[in-house]
């Protein structure tokens, strides 16, 4: 009976709400927004603000020391003015914040206004992750304190904004929600102010099975990534020397998706405005990866091969460019995010009996460095 009431009382003590404090002395803090297109103070703060302590990141992210979140319950109340743009709350941050992951929301009038996305290096890859399934567009009051509360459960997590009992987003196959991290706030542009930050840890382990599955014809192995390089001194739309090439495998994840931001630092630079009257060039920060596949073919043929990435791809074939796309922010139409699609572009690769190289230059400025490669597949008997 004595130790059924230990194990009791240790286990409702493992629950309760845990306070992170809002001190200097707890807080790193880091600027990773070098080139905001509108400049402002980056400096965090710890200030009063509608009669609460707060901390506010106006660019840039600080995290918690003596925090280790995994699984469990983030709790936080938020206010914004009319300074506010980009702000939110980062978790399973580690590395000296070389990952982690944000729900984060955007302006009034966005689309959408909350959304998940992980970072790598500093790398905020929202573009992969779009409405409806990672995003939503909640309304969030200025000027008072609105709660938002974030339950993560192995790969899932589940937020709730304001007064709501449902999950007005819920999340599945978090990027990292495998490993833990400290807790983090995150801001750009202006942020918000931040109180009463807690978390309650939970130590239940939960399945770690993906829900996502490769798409049929996607081309998920056998992909290498070479090393970055100014797109400005290694041109995409020129063939490179492949042997001179430092070759790293990596594997596919979320769909087929090849995300290289997990291996290659973001620029995170503002990419190149559509002009009428010629095409764009390149920034000079923009920056290149070579991505290299082996594709076996038993017989001479033509397949349609679907192609999304972010933000810019040139398409070769054994050595000859066939294909080259942009689909950077804004530059389809005015109101283009640049979201990534599996089927935004498609090319037509004239395949040789035998190997064939496929070779793809993919491109970057900001929000998501990453692609995806998957073979048209032939209708069914009957089909049209």
């Amino acid at each position: 009976m004595r130790l059924t009431l230990l194990c009791v009382l240790a286990g409702h003590a493992a629950a309760q709400d845990i306070t992170v404090p809002l001190t200097p002395d707890r807080w790193t803090s880091y600027i990773l927004f070098q080139r905001e297109p509108r400049p402002r103070d980056k400096t965090v703060r710890f200030e009063t603000h509608l009669g609460r302590t707060s901390l506010v990141v106006p660019s840039g992210l600080a995290y918690a020391s003596g925090v280790n979140f995994r699984n469990g319950t983030i709790d936080a109340d938020i206010a914004t003015d009319s300074t506010s743009a980009f702000y939110g709350i980062a978790f399973h941050v580690a590395g000296q914040h070389e990952r982690y992951e944000i729900v984060f929301f955007r302006p009034p009038g966005a689309d959408p206004t909350l959304q998940y996305t992980p970072s790598f290096y500093d790398m905020n890859a929202w573009q992969f992750y779009p409405a409806p399934e990672y995003g939503r567009s909640p309304d969030f009051p200025q000027d008072r304190w609105v709660h938002l509360r974030i339950v993560v459960k192995g790969l899932v997590a589940s937020i709730y904004v304001d007064t709501a009992t449902t999950p007005t987003l819920e999340v599945h196959d978090l990027a990292l929600g495998s490993v833990g991290g400290t807790i983090g706030i995150w801001g750009r542009n202006g942020g918000a102010y931040i109180s009463n930050l807690t978390y309650r840890p939970d130590t239940t382990t939960y399945p770690l099975t993906r829900e996502h599955t490769f798409a049929p014809g996607t081309i998920t192995a056998g992909w290498s990534l070479s090393q970055s390089f100014l797109a400005s001194q290694q041109k995409p739309d020129v063939y490179p020397d492949v042997r001179s090439l430092q070759w790293q495998p990596v594997d596919a994840e979320r769909e087929g998706i090849v995300m290289i931001g997990r291996y290659r630092k973001d620029p995170s630079v503002e990419p190149e405005r559509p002009l009428r009257d010629r095409p764009a060039t390149l920034p000079p920060a923009i920056e290149v990866v070579f991505a290299r596949n082996t594709i076996v073919s038993d017989r001479d043929t033509v397949r349609k091969m679907w192609i999304g990435y972010s933000d810019d791809v040139v398409v070769y074939l054994n050595g000859r460019p066939l294909y080259a796309g942009r689909n950077a922010m804004i530059y389809r139409d005015p109101a283009a995010l640049g979201y990534f699609y599996p089927y935004a572009d498609a090319v037509f690769l004239p395949l040789k009996k035998g190997k064939n190289e496929l070779l793809l230059a993919v491109s970057e400025a900001t929000a998501g460095w990453g692609f995806m490669a998957r073979f048209d597949q032939p209708s069914a008997p009957g089909a049209p």
